[in-house]
């Protein structure tokens, strides 16, 4: 037999071997990886004594060329094209050759400071073919400026001889240059006074244009993926924690992530720079610095709250020895870091010793999710290799870089999935436990309560029986105690009850048995109930119910044991006041509210309240009342809802459906004598001022409304619904005032009132909205709709006619300034109009008197209609309205003469007759505002005929039309003049319609109005 503690250990030398098994595979792959990065296989021409030769080197099919080998150097000197044209000989006993890449350590030295100076740099490549070819460098310390083939292609920095000018920038450089023969130079200015030494220590890449774009682009491109990823597993890890504050690790990680996906913007192709351009190299290189520290101190953070390790000695020397190093980047002068790197270094190296060593001890602990740990920090020390070797010997990034980082937040992620994996399945396993625990605490409670049952109902009913004794009386002083006895057993009884209703609740085994149920009875029966045993003395309960009410469906034994609870749970909260019952009817359901006085409920306990065995902190009790009640209502077809506030009370409210066969016999029988006393008063055939359009679905509240309408001498039609009070809007005579009710069966009152909104104004068709309810959103709704009042039902009969009649001289003073805008508008003739008119009468008289006496028939014709004062409650002839249109037309050609044109369009047999002026103010408009404004004058076509039942007339001229926004006035009625406005008034009453006009800025406007044919009713305007 194994021992437990052998298989122990032999399961953590498992894991050590492989975990030295994953440890030389990262080394050999590692270490082959450096190898081919260092030493590429590819062999490229080098160049030797300042001349490369590419003549055998295909650009086009093998690509771009490292520009390695002996280069020319000229130091302490920045040549240019021109230097090298006009003073070549003086200038050729400076040069000398130096390898590229390559630093100045050896080569320069200003002051006490090796490798820091200035010097030109001069290349002659050779090629076989003329092209555009272009040059990337990314290392070139510390400042740059490029010619090739005589031209200058850019730079990084500011080279100069002195350090005062000289400005140092490390950013990617890459230029083009068109090349006309097969020979190209390259001439390069290099300056370094500080910070780092000077030189081409990593060899700019040559080739075609088109070859190093796609170079410079795909190496941005792998950057923008590293920082993108990183990013976002940053602000996803940031998310978690967010959710799980407990989780200090997921912090540490998030912040990793963000430090290393900034080291990486500012690494490499250096992507920040093309977000802030004017980014110093100063505060690059500190960053460089901070990013690097910030990588380590979160990640060694992270691994040690991830694996549970506690703060050891050297792990606090360490953090301690970071926060010194931070604040010595932050405020040391940037020469001084290059020499700090050593301390960096050693400061890195001894955190993954911290790393090292917390993940060695997890192992052993058997922490869970060590080896993802481990593999993590065998990426970051990938990462860490990489950059560093890149960053001492000038390296090119290669591309498979970018896959270590990846790797490295992966491999963290798949620890979190795991993790949450044994989360979950631990969390599945508690719950199961849970559910097995939460059945046997039923089980016993069910046990415990069936045989507690038999014992309490013994003493309450011996309890009662003392008490009830004459024969041998209880003494005083023994009673109480006996009565409190009494009150306490039939407590723990109605608990027991409750124990064992929740439980037959929860498993199925509980059965309802709705009947029709008086609630007004039972509702007697428990205050009855609750009165003799009531728990608090100073606490009033109140039957707030209706005298008569509809039955519910419902188990009355049931419904009396949640009256009880509800009621009792009020007295048990209430100090003093009352515990108030009412009931109001919802449609198909009848809602029974119970509101106390009380201390009211918290917004912390409302969550828990119908929770069973949950206390608010109020009460010593087991806190089922509550909980069963809501599961009983809900069994019943209802629901229960809480409104509290503290210190003011609570309402509980619970719905229960209504008995509709009972509640139909009932209501039919209530309203059969009165739907029969209605039957014939529906609708008044008496003439009267103001007619009234009255609308309820209530016989009872039509017979009211009816007899208040006739109480004030007005006439009357009474509908029951919306769809008839549709119809009635349709129909003759045309209602004054609409007393509407709100809520209605199909479409409702709001439904109603937006229709006549959409046909009348609310001077013209005032409403007043009746309601029940009363309430603000209601109310809201109502003037929303349209309404002009609202009436809260059941409302005084005196109030009621103060509104109506309000309304209506509201309507009738609204007429009376229609009228006296018609009577403005028959009496406008404007004197410049009759000036023109005489003026062409004298000329005529002269020339043409034929002509003379048509016009002065036409002037006539014109002249009788506006000073024939005609009331607009009459109507007129089509044909007289032509005959004035005619008229207007006839003296308006011969004013204008050739400039007026005028074509009529008139169908045969037509009968209509219209409002009178209704046509002329249109042509008026057509002429002054549309053809007298146009230079060269215009046409103005008249057009009548039959559309379908209705009568279309049309005015279309061609003149100067109107702008959107004049138009939009006018079609809304902001327009200043009186003639279209009020058409448009007229028509809106009449016909529930306004005039169709179109028009376009320089092409003309066209109105057009339809009129019932055989138009015979009479408006309502001049009653």
């Amino acid at each position: 037999m194994n021992e437990p503690g052998l298989e122990k250990g032999g399961s953590m030398l498992k894991k050590h071997f492989v975990l030295l098994g994953m440890i030389v595979i990262f080394c050999i792959v590692t270490f082959i990886n450096v190898f081919q990065w260092i030493n590429p296989s590819v062999r490229f021409p080098t160049a030797q004594s300042g001349v490369l030769n590419t003549t055998e080197w295909d650009f086009a099919k093998q690509g771009i060329i490292p520009l390695r080998g002996e280069w020319e150097f000229y130091d302490g000197m920045l040549l240019g094209p021109e230097d090298f044209i006009q003073n070549r000989e003086n200038i050729e006993q400076y040069r000398r050759y130096v390898q590229v890449p390559g630093g100045w350590k050896d080569i320069l030295a200003t002051g006490d400071k090796r490798g820091h100076g200035a010097g030109t740099y001069r290349l002659t490549i050779h090629t076989n073919d003329a092209d555009i070819y272009s040059l990337r460098a990314k290392k070139i310390r510390l400042s740059s400026l490029v010619y090739m083939d005589g031209e200058k292609i850019g730079g990084s920095g500011r080279p100069a001889l002195t350090t005062e000018h000289f400005v140092p920038s490390n950013a990617p450089f890459f230029g083009s240059a068109v090349t006309e023969t097969g020979t190209i130079e390259i001439i390069i200015q290099v300056a370094s006074f500080d910070y780092i030494e000077g030189g081409l220590v990593q060899a700019p890449e040559f080739g075609l244009e088109e070859d190093v774009l796609s170079r410079r682009d795909n190496a941005r491109m792998a950057d923008m993926i590293v920082v993108t990823m990183l990013f976002v597993f940053g602000l996803y890890y940031a998310g978690m924690f967010k959710q799980w504050h407990k989780e200090r690790h997921l912090m540490h990680f998030s912040l990793f992530c963000l430090s290393i996906g900034l080291f990486t913007s500012i690494d490499n192709e250096i992507l920040a720079l093309s977000l802030f351009p004017n980014l110093s190299f100063i505060w690059l290189q500190k960053m460089i610095f901070l990013f690097t520290l910030l990588s380590f101190y979160f990640f060694v953070h992270y691994v040690y709250r991830f694996l549970g390790e506690k703060d050891n000695i050297g792990f606090k020397l360490t953090r301690r020895a970071a926060y010194v190093f931070f604040v010595f980047i932050i405020v040391t002068d940037n020469r001084y870091l290059i020499g700090s790197l050593g301390i960096a270094i050693a400061l890195q190296l001894i955190v993954f010793g911290c790393i090292f060593y917390a993940v060695f001890r997890s192992l052993n602990r058997g922490v869970q999710g060590g080896s993802y740990v481990m593999l993590g920090v065998f990426f970051t020390i990938l990462t860490w290799l990489y950059g560093q070797l890149r960053y001492l010997l000038a390296l090119e990034n290669p591309y498979y870089m970018i896959v270590t980082p990846l790797l490295l937040v992966f491999s963290q992620a798949f620890l979190m999935s795991d993790q949450l994996q044994a989360s979950f399945r631990k969390t599945e396993r508690l719950a199961k436990q849970l559910l097995q625990h939460d059945r046997q605490k039923d089980e016993f409670l069910a046990k415990t309560s069936h045989e507690l049952r038999t014992p309490l109902h013994g003493i309450v009913n011996l309890s009662q029986s003392l008490l009830e004794n004459q024969i041998r009386p209880l003494p005083a002083e023994h009673r109480d105690n006996i009565l409190l006895l009494h009150l306490m057993g039939r407590r723990l009884s109605g608990l027991v009850h409750d124990i064992l209703d929740m439980n037959r609740i929860r498993y199925g085994q509980f059965s309802i048995h709705p009947t029709a149920v008086n609630l007004g009875t039972s509702v007697r029966f428990v205050i009855e109930t609750l009165s003799i045993s009531s728990i608090n003395k100073e606490v009033m309960l109140v039957n707030d119910l209706p005298s008569s009410l509809p039955l519910v469906l419902a188990d009355e034994n049931r419904l009396r044991q949640i009256l009880h609870n509800l009621m009792e749970n009020g007295l048990k909260f209430t100090k003093s006041g009352t515990v108030r019952i009412s009931a109001e009817r919802y449609g198909e359901q009848l809602a029974i509210s119970v509101t106390d006085t009380g201390r009211g409920i918290s917004a912390e306990a409302m969550g828990s309240l119908f929770k069973p065995f949950m206390q608010s902190g109020l009460s010593d009790g087991l806190g089922l009342g509550l909980s069963i009640s809501k599961q009983l209502v809900e069994l019943q077809g209802g629901r229960l809802e809480v409104q509290s506030e503290a210190g003011v009370g609570s309402r509980f409210t619970f719905t229960l459906p209504i008995d509709k066969a009972a509640g139909e016999v009932a209501v039919s029988a209530e309203y059969e004598d009165a739907s029969l006393a209605l039957a014939d008063i529906m609708q008044s055939g008496q003439t009267a001022e103001f007619h009234i359009l009255i609308v309820d679905d209530e016989p009872s509240n039509l017979k009211v409304l009816i007899d208040a309408v006739s109480s004030m001498r007005y006439s009357y039609l009474a509908v029951s619904s919306g769809e008839e009070a549709m119809d009635a809007l349709l129909r003759a005579p045309k209602p004054d005032l609409v007393l509407l009710d709100l809520m209605m069966p199909g479409v409702s009152g709001l439904d109603v009132c937006e229709k006549i909104r959409s046909l009348h104004g609310p001077a013209e068709m005032p409403v007043i909205m009746l309601t029940a309810s009363g309430q603000t959103g209601d109310i809201l709704a109502s003037f929303e709709a349209g309404a002009n009042d609202i009436l809260q039902k059941p409302f005084e009969l005196a109030e009621l006619n103060a509104r109506v009649r309000s309304l209506l001289a509201m309507k009738r003073s609204s007429e009376q300034a229609v009228r006296r805008e018609m009577d403005f508008l028959q009496a406008q003739i404007t004197p410049h109009f009759l000036y023109n008119s005489m003026n062409a009468l004298v000329g005529l008289s002269y020339k043409d008197v034929d002509k003379l006496r048509e016009t002065i028939h036409h002037l006539t014709t014109y002249l009788r209609a506006k000073f024939t004062f005609v009331f607009e409650g009459k109507f007129v002839n089509l044909e007289h309205e032509l005959e004035l249109v005619k008229a207007y037309m006839a003296i308006e050609q011969l004013r204008f003469g050739d400039r007026l044109q005028v074509h009529y369009r008139i169908e045969e047999g037509l009968k209509c007759k219209l409002p009178p002026l209704t046509l002329q103010p249109i042509v008026e408009n057509a002429v002054r505002h549309g053809i007298g404004q146009k230079p060269t004058g215009g046409t103005v076509n008249i057009a009548v005929g039959r559309n379908g039942e209705e009568i279309e007339i049309v005015v279309e001229d061609d003149g100067v039309g109107m702008d959107d926004r004049t138009l939009t006035d006018l079609q809304k009625g902001r327009a200043a003049g009186v003639g279209v406005g009020n058409v448009n008034r007229r028509l809106q009453v009449l016909y529930g319609r306004r005039l169709e006009i179109d028009s376009q800025m320089g092409r003309g406007t066209r109105v057009k109005l339809l009129i019932p044919e055989e138009r015979h009713d009479k408006s309502h305007l001049n009653r």
